[in-house]
């Protein structure tokens, strides 16, 4: 899901000018009766500050915080933003695609790489109820090793067993992709692990043996 931004057009205020034509305003997510404005790389969001006060005690926090004396609040105007580093404008899309949905029988996010924006974000600001949202559509619409990696990237331990229970007993090996998307302690402890329970007539095969043994390699 991509958007096209437009330039934004700073003629009235000739003294901000030089600042805001670096900025573009989003062609979906600047709402005129939005009441706090965001600036994520170079585009500027004014959405609706409720959702982020109610959902997240992150922002439910920062927004209490006092501006300096005769200033107004960051956020309040298009000159000074509140800015939020470390992510992309692209994964802010997404997460604003669950709180401002085109159609509400439908989903904007379709695909894995959609929804673990969503995730990222929603861990990251405390959004709980996102973050389950999210987990939820990644748990049906990921493999077993995608789960691990997120589920190690993101501190869901509920997905670790089950899903390394499962790479561990399948018939087929591990691939080039699977094993970088794992990492190399991974590769190797599900090779030993998979080498002692490899013969059907080994007494390590029984379901109950695999998982006890997964929790003492994987979750010492």
């Amino acid at each position: 899901m991509t958007f096209q931004p437009q330039i934004l057009d700073s003629r009235p205020d000739p003294e901000t000018a030089p600042r805001r034509s670096r900025f573009i305003e989003h062609p979906r997510f600047f709402f005129h009766d939005g009441n706090v404005i965001f600036l994520v790389e170079k585009t500027l969001y004014r959405v609706h500050r409720y959702f982020f006060e109610r959902d997240s005690a992150i922002f439910a926090s920062m927004f209490t915080l006092p501006s300096a004396a005769g200033e107004r609040p960051e956020g309040e105007a298009v000159e000074n933003p509140i800015v939020l580093e470390g992510i992309t404008a692209l994964d802010f899309d997404r997460f604003l695609a669950i709180l401002y949905p085109l159609n509400f029988a439908a989903r904007d996010l379709v695909s894995a790489e959609e929804w673990t924006s969503v995730l990222s974000l929603a861990s990251r600001w405390e959004f709980s109820s996102l973050r389950e949202l999210a987990m939820q559509h990644l748990f049906t619409s990921t493999s077993a090793v995608e789960r691990i990696a997120l589920g190690r990237r993101f501190d869901i331990p509920g997905w670790l067993v089950p899903a390394y229970t499962e790479v561990c007993e399948r018939k087929d090996p591990l691939t080039l992709t699977e094993g970088r998307m794992l990492g190399l302690d991974d590769v190797i402890c599900i090779g030993q692990v998979r080498h002692s329970i490899r013969y059907d007539s080994n007494l390590n095969r029984h379901h109950d043996s695999i998982v006890a043994l997964i929790r003492d390699v994987f979750l010492p």
